[in-house]
């Protein structure tokens, strides 16, 4: 029996091995670098979901002194009912401050409350940590309790972080 060879043919047409390895390393330099792009740019999308946007704690702890009764919101002393939004003119000060929000000297928010209306002298209060950094400052349109009668008013919040 003649001896054949199996992998080329007489014709020369066979397996050219000179051109196959830069074939392959252009294709595994591109899918190295198509690799990289998309699990920086699938990692960057990530964490931008997932990033918690500033002022969210602060509206947060905001709508904790509005709304809890444990700070400033009205109780009805009758049904224990909270109201939100209405502020109880007795509650304004800062030893109800010091109750209802916890401070920490480095890490904790700084809050500086000011209570204008037009029928009640204005009042100020602040959280112990308050300092003379820069702050933040907005403004809410409330109503204020003070003894049986509501009135309008405009409640100035400062924050600090």
């Amino acid at each position: 029996m003649e001896n054949k060879k199996i992998f080329f043919s007489k014709r020369a047409s066979g397996y050219l091995l000179g051109k196959k390895p830069m074939y392959f390393l252009a294709v595994l330099f591109y899918l190295a670098f198509a690799f990289l792009f998309f699990s920086f740019f699938i990692s960057y999308n990530i964490t931008s979901t997932n990033a918690i946007p500033a002022n969210v704690e602060t509206t947060v702890l905001i709508n904790r002194f509005l709304n809890s009764p444990d700070c400033f919101a009205y109780e009805d002393g009758e049904t224990g009912r909270a109201y939100h939004g209405i502020i109880d003119i007795k509650k304004f000060d800062d030893d109800k401050i010091s109750k209802c929000y916890s401070t920490n000297k480095d890490k904790s928010y700084s809050f500086r409350f000011e209570l204008e209306s037009a029928n009640i002298d204005r009042k100020v209060c602040s959280t112990p940590n308050w300092g003379a950094r820069r702050f933040n400052k907005i403004s809410r349109h409330v109503l204020i309790y003070d003894e049986g009668n509501l009135y309008t008013g405009r409640l100035l919040i400062s924050i600090q972080k």
